[in-house]
């Protein structure tokens, strides 16, 4: 888990304010609290072994952080500010600046397969930020404001461009287009976290040209799809 040990380091986020205003000791624990919450689960984690794993005695953690959960979001939430969800937003930006030009069928490929890699990079750490958003809305709001709905923006954008270079049906909602896209995918990539005997051996490509074939037979224009 060593990599998990480095999301608070990646970059070295102290100068951040979010960062700077911890102390040495908040640092430790919640360096320590990422670690287990993403080897057990939150419900799983005790705040005995946050302590030990920090080096510092359990009354330490409560003086420190009222409860369990003050400790989930104080990990959780500044890294998907200012790391997830930017770094989310501005690989997909560049990836679209660099590729936004190919046939519709190549250019989505790459955006899912890209961030098939994105997912997989983190997947401990969003499958506790998705489990856990589902009973905490604190975190549900900044998950769904600084991590999705932002890569979505950049989506849109895309869309509506080959929507108005003709690639696009124009009678339909690019916002209702972008959604059921980014659903597909996202169903499909927590299906393998939640039932990962179910998706085991699928082919993440062949899965990816079926979601993108059904989605461009209902968007795509006749005359694009010909082309």
């Amino acid at each position: 888990m060593e990599e998990n040990k480095l999301l608070f380091d990646f970059p070295r986020q102290r100068d951040n304010r979010v960062f700077r205003e911890l102390t040495d000791k908040q640092w430790k624990i919640l360096n320590a609290a990422l670690e287990v919450f993403t080897e057990k689960g939150y419900s799983a984690a005790t705040t005995s072994e946050i302590a030990r794993k920090a080096g510092v005695a359990e009354g330490t953690i409560f003086r420190h952080f009222k409860t369990k959960k003050d400790i989930l979001l104080a990990t959780m939430i500044p890294i998907m500010q200012n790391m997830l969800g930017p770094g989310a937003s501005t690989s997909l930006q560049e990836l679209l600046e660099r590729n936004g030009n190919l046939p519709m069928e190549e250019i989505l490929l790459i955006i899912l397969e890209d961030r098939q890699k994105f997912f997989e990079k983190y997947s401990p750490l969003l499958r506790v930020i998705y489990v856990e958003a589902n009973f905490h809305p604190e975190l549900r709001e900044v998950l769904v404001n600084e991590v999705i709905i932002k890569s979505q923006e950049n989506l849109l954008r895309f869309l509506e461009k080959r929507q108005k270079a003709g690639d696009l049906r124009s009678d339909l909602d690019v916002w209702v287009m972008t959604r059921s896209l980014v659903g597909a995918v996202l169903v499909y990539y927590f299906s393998k976290v939640i039932f990962p005997q179910r998706e085991k051996g699928k082919d993440d490509r062949t899965e990816f040209k079926t979601i993108i074939n059904l989605f461009l037979q209902g968007a795509q224009t006749t005359t694009a799809g010909n082309d």
